[in-house]
Formats: structure tokens, C-alpha cells, sequence
């Protein structure tokens, strides 16, 4: 059973112009969980971290790991945004080895994927004025890759929600690209694993 976050995040991911959005699928041979995974046929790859903690929760950050305070005790995890972009990373490693779905020969960026990959972490329990209020956190995590609780809202609206995706995009498609991309073929990689 997911808990209530993860359900609203998932929610709100797919309001709106339906997203094929997936949560905690096991990708690639080390079976990595990335929370979410976001494929848009006309925009690009996205991964979502999701983190439940609230701000008593983070002890310390740096830029590769925070320590979080447990049931258990202090806890050392890696920085959510590197976290983030390292799932990224193995799922652009896993979809290139599909040449329908890689940059042709002579081009630019040969043998790397079509589409542009994006990610972010998601703070379900921080505001945005608690995440600006740690100038910790905005030292170790980009703020414009923080989307926080206060922007799921139904305030928003869900046009919100898809732009603050989209400013995470790094490229565009062409037109040709999009054609080229073909979203049945990144779905079939991502089954095959």
C-alpha cells in the first residue's frame, strides 16, 4: 500500500493531459526503483524523487548525502537530486541500447538517446517558503528542481503542475525528433528490463 503522498504525487502527475506516468518500477539489471517515471511523447524523459521527510527530518546535507534522523537513528542517503539523476541516467543507459531510439550516425550526439531526460525531487511535506527558508537545501538541490507541497495544490490547477515539469527541460524536440521518438518503443525497452 502506497502512502497518502505518494498517492497524491501520483495523482497529480496524471491530472490533466494524461501522462504515462509509472511509479516504482524496477529498472535496468540492478532493479533500481525510481519513484516515478514520466515518458512525454512530445517533451522527454522525467524522473521524480519523492522524499516523505519533513524538516526536522534532515540533520545535515552536502551535496552527495543528507543525514536523516530515523526510528533507527541517524541515517546517511544520497542527495534525493543526485539520487534523482542517477536513475536518470541508468534508464537513458538502458533506452540507448535500442538504436530506434538513439540519435543517428553523424549527427551531434550520436548513439545517445532522441529525447531529452529531465528530474527533481518532490518535498510532499515542505512548503516553498520552508524549502527557501534552509538556504542549506538550496546550496545541495537546485530550487527550480524542488517541486513542494504547496505547488500539488488544487490552488494551482493541473496546467500548473505540467509547466513546472516542463521548465525542467533542458532541450526541445523538433518536430521530426518527435516523429522519429517513438513512445511504444520506449515502452517496450522499459518492459524488457
Amino acid at each position: 500500500m502506497w502512502p497518502p503522498w505518494a498517492t497524491r504525487s501520483a495523482t497529480r502527475v496524471e491530472t490533466g493531459r494524461r501522462l504515462p506516468a509509472r511509479y516504482d518500477v524496477p529498472v535496468g539489471p540492478q532493479h533500481l526503483h525510481p519513484d516515478f517515471i514520466i515518458l512525454h511523447p512530445q517533451r522527454e524523459l522525467f524522473v521524480l524523487e519523492v522524499k516523505d521527510w519533513r524538516l526536522d527530518t534532515i540533520q545535515s546535507v552536502t551535496r552527495d548525502e543528507f543525514a536523516i534522523a530515523t526510528p533507527n537513528g541517524i541515517k546517511q542517503v544520497k542527495n534525493p537530486l543526485r539520487q534523482a539523476r542517477d536513475y536518470a541516467l541508468a534508464i537513458c543507459s538502458l533506452l540507448e541500447k535500442d538504436a530506434a531510439l538513439v540519435q543517428p550516425d553523424g549527427r551531434c550526439y550520436q548513439g545517445k538517446l532522441l529525447c531529452p531526460y529531465a528530474y527533481d525531487v518532490v518535498l510532499p511535506f515542505f512548503t516553498r517558503r520552508m524549502f527557501d527558508s534552509e538556504p542549506a537545501l538550496a546550496e545541495v538541490i537546485d530550487p527550480h528542481l524542488v517541486i513542494c507541497r504547496d505547488e500539488m495544490t488544487e490552488n494551482y490547477g493541473p496546467g500548473y503542475f505540467q509547466e513546472r515539469l516542463w521548465s525542467l527541460a533542458t532541450h526541445s524536440l523538433s518536430q521530426r525528433q518527435r516523429k522519429g521518438l517513438g513512445l511504444s518503443s520506449l515502452r517496450r525497452r522499459m518492459r524488457s528490463t
